[in-house]
């Protein structure tokens, strides 16, 4: 249930409809503890076989094949033969669009429970994925239906039946569906009918109650099996009885619901109308298909759910609704989709949070709504209603490299629909919007059943308005839409060096790739130009125009063998962006032409690449990009100077066998940061000290990977932005010094990671703060003093817990006190696990600190509402309305009084 927004900071009125206050962040640590998915690579012989229900089981021990025996409790293989055979055929024959060029196969996809249900499944994973026997590996993430909202009571109308069938429906509720006006589906009643039962719509969700008077006579049946002999599985499909669909959670032949969103969402795709009861579906003669793959408290995981989806497919769905999702993707149940696409329309709720598709901060996309194989739904409320997620660069562009989109819009809010025992209700929420569109395509797909699924989505995208429109779509005749999505840029032609980064001088070929948003045509030709007002004595523009062939609808095209090519003048400044139109067109005409601009991004800077052999010293008055992975060797010193700022490419990794002195100053700090999205971290072997540095945009397993025997010290150091964890070795058998972080800050990090941290290392005068995921630390000394450990999610405990770990068998006195978020000395005692919570722990006795250290960075540490602690006294405090509020604002250390406070508000 959605929940309301309320804060001190807001002022007004509070409406019913509203944005979760979740971060998509937190659906990425969102799992089934003890599970782990793990695909192995196709030709990997894991020497299957298959019972009479074609349940797998690999002879080979798949858990001693990863090298994780004695974590493992028991292996199940994912999919049945028939869905894996399936799949294979279908991956030989090429039998998929451009949208999933090469998608996986169902093979060699294993569920592993382990015998910890503590295990941790991020750190399992990313060891994992090293081996050379997997495809991939993930968590088996949860994904949930609870984001709707109920709007009134259940509802239990007197029927009303008339005496003749009519277009318009004598449902007593119908007068309550405008959403069906919306979207133009009464006008496609009125000109094509109401369905004719050729179209089935899986319903995968909470169940569906199938002996609602107002679904029963809709529910798909299963005439294998319902003819068939009992307790037999008669069409070979791997479940016995499946009469109306098959529960995943109770593994059963009775897909009933048990929560209700699974009944509302199928009755907004297809009540039966006309039958003076209840409402009318979007379609009224189709074939609903219960499957149910979330629990009655509305969670469900990516196995399961991929398990269903599987199920659809192969069982003759030619529509598959999802209203349900996540922002963590699950390679699972995508595999799953680009399966399932083969054969259906795939349509999903773009989720309810309010968040954009992105990219962007604050932005993420909702999975599977977001796929470009998948039509994604979203709601259009009119203000002050803003509950849903949507695109915000429209159905059209998206500025993924895999083109992640929603793409359409329908009515979600105050839906009225059924819900199981014969009732009625009305629920607001993108669930809501997704079988609406899910119905009108089954009505679409019996008028015009050649359309590829590609002319669909092109028909209803380019049609639409503020919502979907069915009759518009069916009845429109589709012309190109074209545009230059992308481009590849290369730089090898002439013997040029081919690094992939463009330097003066150079030609570089430019390839571009475009997409047709709608209907076919032939004869395409991409063209460049410079943008208005740009220097064009930076280039030469030497062949302009290309012609790459005919494109079909709502499909890509791009040509590898030519190029565009311009050539790069001498002299060009680093970084420096050089603007250009490129062009797509259809014909010597110019029909249907596009213009989308172009950056060209020179470098002119010092690349670090390969292996460096003797000592390297970084000056300030030089650029610096880290272009491939980079190392220095044993005995040698790398010296960064103050002042630097070091570049590193997307996914590339420093390695320092030798020694490493990156020392700035406060006015003049070292920053380590990606070129563009993210870097790998460093590998660290002798001595590396970090002062006054900033590190950020680290995405993997570490940070700083430190070896056997090194040295870090990190202070006054500032870590931020990173995915990724800092890992010390639990033995300094060397006799280096020990690792320390000193007077720094880490913050706002998405994982810090610090339960590899066994021996003596030094934790003083650092804040910990806003970090999304540090799981535990372990502390073995006296060295870990006057820290501020602030409003971090450790493991799934909760806001501001803090974990701290001793060795087994030792007693702890911390005589120098750390601030755990907290003034309240029992809450700061209930944040500390030990020995009294788990026996493999020691003992922890400290005095606790009731305010943070001034001898760290300075924090805001408290805030005080007309007397009360907004954090630790939040329950007891009033709603802060109009009037006039005191609020009190405490820092660790007093603050610098020669320069002015700055001072924003929020509404």
């Amino acid at each position: 249930m959605k929940q309301l927004l309320g804060s001190v900071f807001l002022f007004g009125v509070l409406f019913s409809i509203s944005a979760q206050s979740k971060k998509p962040t937190e659906d990425l640590f969102n799992f089934v503890p003890g599970q782990i998915i793990v695909k192995l690579k196709d030709d990997v012989k894991a020497k299957v076989t298959y019972d009479a229900l074609g349940k797998g089981t690999a002879q080979v021990d798949v858990a001693a094949l990863l090298g994780i025996a004695k974590k493992v409790k028991s292996t199940n293989m994912l999919f049945t033969e028939k869905a894996i055979l399936r799949s294979i055929e279908l991956k030989r024959k090429k039998a998929y669009d451009y949208k999933v060029k090469n998608p996986k196969t169902l093979k060699n996809v294993f569920l592993l429970k382990l015998n910890d249900e503590n295990e941790n499944i991020l750190g399992l994973a990313e060891e994992l994925k090293n081996n050379k026997n997997v495809e991939y590996v993930e968590p088996n993430y949860n994904f949930s239906v609870n984001d709707f909202t109920i709007e009134s009571e259940i509802i239990y109308p007197k029927s009303k039946k008339s005496n003749s069938f009519n277009v318009t429906p004598d449902d007593p509720l119908y007068t309550e569906q405008s959403n069906i006006s919306a979207v133009k589906i009464d006008q496609v009643w009125n000109t094509y009918g109401t369905g004719d039962g050729s179209q089935t719509i899986a319903i995968l969700d909470t169940g569906v109650d199938y002996t609602h008077p107002d679904l029963e006579p809709n529910i798909w049946i299963n005439q294998e099996e319902l003819n068939g002999v009992e307790g037999f599985d008669d069409d070979g499909n791997g479940y016995i009885d499946d009469i109306r669909g098959w529960d995943f959670i109770n593994l059963d032949n009775a897909p009933l619901d048990d929560n209700m969103h699974g009944t509302h969402v199928a009755g907004i795709a297809g009540a039966l109308g006309g039958n003076g009861i209840g409402i009318a579906g979007a379609a009224w003669n189709v074939k609903l298909m219960p499957i149910k793959v979330f629990q009655s408290n509305g969670v469900g995981n990516s196995s399961t759910i991929a398990e269903g989806v599987t199920y659809a497919s192969v069982n003759g769905a030619t529509i598959l609704n999802m209203s349900f999702g996540s922002y963590a993707e699950s390679s699972t149940l995508r595999i799953a989709l680009e399966n399932a696409y083969a054969s259906a329309v795939l349509v999903a709720a773009a989720g309810n949070d309010g968040v954009c598709i992105g990219p962007g901060l604050f932005c993420a996309p909702f999975y599977p709504a977001a796929y470009t194989y998948v039509l994604g739904i979203e709601d259009r409320p009119k203000p002050p209603i803003g509950y849903t997620n949507y695109d915000q660069d429209g159905p059209i562009f998206s500025r993924y490299s895999n083109l992640l989109n929603y793409e359409l819009a329908a009515p979600g809010t105050s839906i009225m629909s059924t819900v199981p025992n014969g009732g009625y209700r009305k629920l607001t929420g993108t669930s809501m919007s997704a079988p609406l569109v899910a119905g009108g395509i089954a009505l679409y797909n019996q008028e015009k059943p050649e359309d590829s699924k590609e002319l669909l989505f092109g028909n209803l995208i380019n049609t639409a308005e503020t919502y979907v429109d069915f009759e518009k779509a069916i009845t429109v005749e589709p012309t190109p839409e074209l545009q230059v999505l992308s481009a590849i840029t290369k730089d090898t032609i002439n013997g040029q060096n081919g690094n992939d980064f463009l330097e003066p001088g150079e030609t570089v070929e430019i390839l571009p790739l475009v997409k047709n948003y709608w209907g076919p045509t032939e004869d395409v030709r991409v063209g460049i130009e410079f943008a208005e007002f740009e220097d064009q004595s930076k280039a030469t523009i030497l062949e302009e125009e290309i012609a790459i062939g005919s494109i079909t609808a709502y499909a890509t095209l791009q040509d590898l063998t030519m190029s565009l090519k311009i050539q790069l003048a001498d002299g060009i400044a680093n970084n420096v962006n050089i603007k250009f139109n490129l062009m797509v067109w259809s014909g010597p005409n110019q029909d249907y032409l596009s213009k989308t601009e172009f950056v060209i991004n020179v470098k002119n800077s010092i690349l670090l690449f390969g292996l460096y052999e003797e000592d390297l010293t970084l000056y300030a008055d030089k650029e610096y990009l880290v272009s491939d992975n980079f190392a220095m060797a044993e005995n040698t010193t790398l010296t960064i100077e103050q002042g630097v700022e070091l570049n590193i490419s997307d996914g590339k990794t420093i390695l320092i066998n030798g020694n490493i002195n990156a020392i700035g100053t406060r006015d003049n700090r070292i920053i380590f940061a990606a070129e563009n999205i993210y870097w790998a971290g460093m590998t660290l072997y002798g001595e590396s000290n970090f002062k006054y540095c900033i590190i950020k945009n680290v995405n993997g397993y570490n940070i700083f990977n430190n070896q056997m025997g090194s040295h870090l010290d990190l202070e006054k150091c500032v870590l931020t932005d990173n995915y990724a964890q800092i890992k010390w070795l639990s033995q300094n058998s060397s006799g280096a010094a020990p690792h320390s972080i000193r007077y720094s800050n880490i913050v706002e990090n998405l994982k810090i990671d610090l339960t590899n941290n066994h021996s003596d290392y030094v934790y003083e005068y650092t804040n910990f703060i806003n970090n999304s995921n540090p799981l535990e630390m372990y502390i073995s000394s006296d060295s870990f003093k006057y820290n501020n450990i602030m409003n971090n999610m450790f493991n799934d405990i909760g806001v501001n817990p803090l974990s701290i770990n001793f060795k087994s068998g030792t007693n702890r006195t911390l005589s120098q006190p750390n601030y755990l978020g907290t003034g309240n000395i029992e809450t700061a005692a209930s944040r500390v696990i030990d020995f009294f919570e788990d026996g493999s722990r020691g003992i922890y006795s400290v005095n606790y600190a009731t305010e943070p250290s001034e001898l760290t960075n300075g924090i805001v540490w408290k805030v005080l509402v007309n007397g009360l602690d907004a954090q630790d006294e939040y329950d007891q405090m009033d709603p802060v309305g109009v009037g006039t509020h005191e609020f009190r604002v405490y820092f660790n250390r007093e603050m610098d009084q020669t320069k002015p406070p700055q001072i924003s508000y929020g509404v």
